[in-house]
């Protein structure tokens, strides 16, 4: 039914998107806000028609709501004119289902032998950081190497890194001044982004490995609009290669350095001669949503929460419940990025290939969702099933930021026990989580 075909009360039986009002009677431009509300029908019931949406009702009556553009949403309400509709009630949507695991597979996760990629009762530990990985007026990756030393000490089993890895915004990148100095007195050279990836980012996790061949930890790569050595479109492709057969440099002090690599090939050789082993680099997309064991985790490196805050309109919200509400919006629209358009800011500059959309939705209500701002760190439990994590970044301006550490706890034998093999669970993951918001 369109918003605007009615003049008697009425409820939405259909999705509708929340726009901005851009006409000039209004002369509305910039965030959004309570007087310039459109609401916009679905073309199967009206034909993508437009109305005014008047909020003022709910406002004085207390009710709360958050608003942003390209929501998708259903309004019940009052449109006696034909041309504006008096909102009395707003449905926000609603979130996917969450994924259940049968009880036979979570005995074998939880407490099944280390050696049969299993937890023996133990906590499964996970690190999440994110870029830029160096300091604004230094290209010495000296955050990522403290970074990479805490996971030597502490072995946690997957470590999530979203980008920047290579950051655009970076003084001297921007600049094209990348001045990578060589070992064995090979001198300073002008190089590539792609070869300070290289040198920088693939070597240290490299050496990594190298000093600790027996370390089972696996690297998830997630890349950002803001990395010089990815595609600057949403949703990205994972992190690759840009020739299928890279080429060995033939310059003097860069022996041994390849040209159209990423270098992330030596990472999983490191250490181990020629033996093979479990695959220790993972470069998955951005958005993407990953399943580790039996939960699944949505990840973003597209901080999309400092998106939503900045053109957000709303009313009657509990104090201090900004950024529980931030979270919750992704999983009621059932996606990493639902603000249409994105904001014209240049700082937060997102590039939408709308013919792929499909792939910025959710597939499930994830248990674990990272999505890293440079809004406040927090740790929430959002909509009964999902703890959503900010990690904050690794690196602000001149200094060090915060990474996340976190410990799955298995479930309890004997309540696995006493279920039946062939019952599938919830997985209950913020009751048996803990996180710890570390600065480096």
């Amino acid at each position: 039914m369109s918003p605007c075909s009615s003049k008697n009360h009425i409820a939405s039986r259909s999705p509708a998107r929340i726009f901005l009002d851009f006409s000039p009677s209004q002369a509305h431009e910039g965030k959004i806000n309570r007087t310039s509300v459109l609401l916009e029908g679905s073309r199967h019931y009206s034909n993508g028609a437009r109305v005014n949406v008047d909020l003022s009702s709910l406002t004085s009556n207390g009710a709360s709501y958050s608003l942003f553009p390209g929501q998708i949403v259903a309004v019940e309400g009052i449109n006696s004119s034909g041309r504006k509709m008096v909102a009395q009630r707003i449905c926000e949507g609603a979130a996917r289902p969450s994924l259940r695991t049968s009880v036979d597979a979570l005995m074998k996760y939880h407490h099944g032998p280390a050696d049969h990629a299993g937890q023996d009762g133990k906590a499964l530990k996970i690190m999440a950081m994110s870029g830029p990985y160096t300091t604004s007026d230094s290209l010495d990756y000296a955050p990522l190497l403290d970074a990479l030393t805490q996971v030597q000490q502490d072995r946690p089993d997957v470590v999530i890194m979203t980008g920047p890895f290579v950051d655009m915004r970076q003084p001297s990148i921007s600049s094209g001044s990348i001045l990578l100095e060589f070992e064995d007195g090979g001198g300073k050279m002008n190089v590539t982004t792609e070869a300070l990836f290289v040198n920088k980012v693939a070597a240290a996790i490299e050496s990594l490995y190298e000093e600790a061949p027996m370390l089972c930890t696996q690297f998830v790569l997630v890349p950002s609009l803001d990395d010089a050595v990815s595609e600057f479109v949403y949703p990205q492709p994972p992190l690759r290669n840009r020739l299928k057969k890279p080429k060995e440099m033939r310059l003097p002090g860069a022996e041994g350095l390849d040209y159209g690599s990423l270098g992330l090939n030596h990472i999983e050789t490191a250490g181990r001669g020629n033996e093979k082993g479990f695959k220790r680099v993972h470069c998955v997309s951005n958005p993407c949503t990953l399943q580790i064991n039996e939960f699944t985790v949505g990840v973003t490196a597209t901080d999309i929460m400092l998106h939503i805050s900045t053109d957000e309109t709303n009313a009657n919200l509990e104090p201090g419940s900004r950024m529980t509400r931030l979270a919750q919006h992704l999983l009621q629209q059932r996606s990493f990025y639902p603000l249409f358009p994105p904001p014209a800011a240049q700082t937060m500059a997102t590039n939408l290939d709308l013919a792929h959309m499909a792939e910025w939705s959710m597939p499930c209500q994830p248990d674990l969702l990272i999505v890293p701002s440079k809004l406040t760190t927090f740790a929430k439990k959002v909509m009964d099933k999902t703890l959503v994590v900010n990690p904050g970044i690794l690196t602000r301006g001149s200094t060090g930021g915060t990474y996340a550490m976190m410990d799955v706890y298995p479930m309890k034998r004997d309540t696995l026990e006493n279920a039946g093999a062939d019952i599938e669970l919830e997985h209950g993951l913020p009751e048996r989580i803990r996180v710890d918001i570390k600065r480096i």
